[in-house]
């Protein structure tokens, strides 16, 4: 009886914790306004410690009240960390459960912001409303998944230093957050191979990376995704960042020269080996998902009708392919039989 209690207890928790995240409820972009000393913390960028920057973030309430909570901000990333290849850095924006209590971010602590490398480029713009868009697709294919909130963010420098800064980005849920979610725990451990893992998981997410052309991951490496152990030690990748994908292809982009393709519009699957059997369930799950994906590019505000014709385009010879059983076949000759 004790046994059952402390289980019922344990479930009501996580589920109140579930169902504080009010900020990924819905898909409405969020106006936000971030005040830090902006110019010194766009310096904060070569180093291997990244101080924190004090903040204060506010938004307009569904019933336009301005809400504000004191935060941290850190800068973050590799790559568009790096003053060489971009002009603003993707952020962590830290804050005490506390200060956003009855606040839309409560249920959170930690949230990762993807930033425009450029703001100010049009062209950069959309590299972030199409790298939003493949989370959105992620989610509707991938049983664990983060969670995603766009916004339209004014980043003000307290200091009048330097003018005020405006742009798309969007929230990422934390790894912690998506594990409590899931009732999982971050598995931190770098060398798991295929064997390892869950296999429904592992082929979902192998076969989404192909479909948006991104090579640009690592299970073994742990390399742009989350290994989310369960309760009884099954081990579910959960796939992040796609700004090198070809459904994305910013300028700044390019394959690793090891894997021989040219560009990072080229797919290459390097996934694990499956039989046409064991492919079959995960292709129906892809294609019955197939209405929901291409309506979530309909659906982002201010992603160019070019760029919307060329991703449906791009996401319609993948279709194409796993609809071909002679093509697939071509198409996962390239399959990995142990890792990545």
């Amino acid at each position: 009886m004790i046994r059952r209690l402390m289980l019922l207890a344990l479930t009501c928790g996580a589920a109140t914790v579930v169902g504080a995240q009010g900020l990924f409820r819905s898909t409405a972009p969020l106006e936000v306004t971030i005040v830090t000393e902006l110019k010194t913390l766009l310096r904060d960028r070569d180093s291997t410690k990244f101080g924190p920057h004090a903040a204060t973030l506010s938004y307009r309430d569904s019933t336009g009240v301005s809400r504000s909570f004191p935060a941290t901000l850190r800068t973050r990333g590799h790559f568009r960390r790096q003053a060489r290849n971009c002009g603003f850095p993707p952020l962590k924006l830290e804050f005490g459960r506390k200060a956003v209590q009855g606040l839309l971010f409560q249920g959170n602590a930690n949230l990762k912001i993807t930033t425009n490398c450029r703001p100010g480029s049009a062209e950069y713009e959309q590299y972030i409303l199409a790298e939003y868009a493949l989370y959105r697709a992620y989610q509707l294919v991938s049983p664990q998944h983060f969670r995603t909130r766009l916004a339209r963010v004014t980043y003000h420098d307290s200091t009048n230093a330097m003018a005020d800064v405006t742009s798309w980005a969007f929230f990422i849920e934390d790894d912690k957050e998506v594990a409590r979610r899931f009732r999982t725990e971050v598995e931190e451990t770098t060398g798991a191979l295929f064997r390892d893992l869950d296999p429904q998981q592992l082929a979902i997410t192998a076969l989404f990376e192909y479909m948006v052309a991104n090579t640009d991951w690592s299970i073994s490496g742990l390399h742009n995704l989350a290994l989310m152990r369960d309760t009884v030690g099954s081990i579910h990748p959960v796939a992040y960042d796609f700004d090198w994908s070809g459904a994305v292809n910013p300028r700044y982009a390019f394959p690793d020269a090891r894997l021989g393709i040219r560009v990072t519009t080229d797919r290459l699957y390097r996934g694990p080996c499956l039989t046409d059997a064991q492919w079959a369930p995960v292709f129906a799950r892809f294609t019955s998902a197939r209405p929901a994906i291409e309506a979530v590019y309909e659906s982002v505000p201010s992603l160019d009708a070019q760029r919307k014709r060329e991703a449906l385009a791009f996401l319609g010879e993948f279709y194409r392919i796993i609809g071909d059983p002679r093509a697939a076949r071509r198409a996962f000759e390239s399959c990995l039989p142990h890792g990545n």
